[in-house]
């Protein structure tokens, strides 16, 4: 069964098309927040998988897996900055986010945006979004980049060489794997994922203050002033 599903995605991740859906995939994942739609953590993965056992070069997967992210990173800060303030002063009641909100968002990002960019690459929910957020909080662009393709490159780099691991350990374990097996790997798999999902969840709401009470050092926001620079 395994073999089999294999064999049906091999004609889609080799060479070019494996690079161009797994740079695609990482693009679209951050660029319009389709994250849960387009799984570009799991492709990446799937490529370094393929890269071992397939056509695929493990370096290409890679590059394609950093320069996807990193494109779709600024194209989504751009939709931010450019038409993400509008919308949301214009309809942000409609989602409980008032002016008020959105300042004392500006001055979070002012302060800790980098480390935000940075983490929030290895958190599901803030990678498909949090970019977007950063433009709509006006944060330099240069800053952001900086930390955007650090965090990027890690990202990349790491889960491609996951998969190559994976596939590279493949012929030990493809005589054990039975429907059985699978079925059972697949709910082990569900629960590693929504366990990470949660801790993730647990991580941001114990390190990321209280926009409605704080300047993002702790502090009441009223006590902080406009023009402290960033800390990080």
């Amino acid at each position: 069964m395994v073999d089999r599903i294999i064999d049906f995605l091999r004609p889609y991740l080799s060479v070019p098309w494996g690079y161009v859906i797994v740079g695609g995939a990482t693009f679209l994942e951050n660029s319009v927040g389709t994250g849960v739609i387009v799984p570009g953590e799991t492709l990446v993965i799937i490529g370094g998988f393929y890269a071992r056992i397939g056509d695929l070069s493990l370096a290409w997967v890679a590059f394609a897996a950093c320069f996807g992210a990193i494109l779709g990173d600024n194209v989504g800060y751009v939709i931010g900055r450019q038409f993400g303030r509008g919308f949301l002063e214009r309809h942000g009641g409609k989602l409980f986010i008032t002016p008020e909100r959105l300042e004392k968002a500006d001055r979070y990002y002012r302060s800790h945006g980098g480390k935000t960019v940075f983490f929030g690459r290895f958190i599901p929910f803030v990678r498909s979004v949090g970019f977007i957020l950063a433009g709509v909080a006006a944060m330099r662009w240069r800053r952001f980049l900086m930390y955007d393709v650090a965090g990027a490159v890690i990202w990349g780099v790491g889960h491609s060489i996951l998969g190559y691991v994976i596939g590279a350990s493949y012929a030990r374990w493809e005589r054990y794997v039975t429907p059985a097996g699978l079925v059972v790997l697949v709910v082990l798999l569900l629960l590693i994922g929504a366990s990470r999902l949660r801790a993730s969840r647990r991580a941001v709401e114990k390190e990321l203050p209280d926009l409605e009470s704080t300047d993002g050092l702790g502090r009441p926001s009223d006590l902080k002033p406009e023009g402290e620079p960033a800390d990080d």
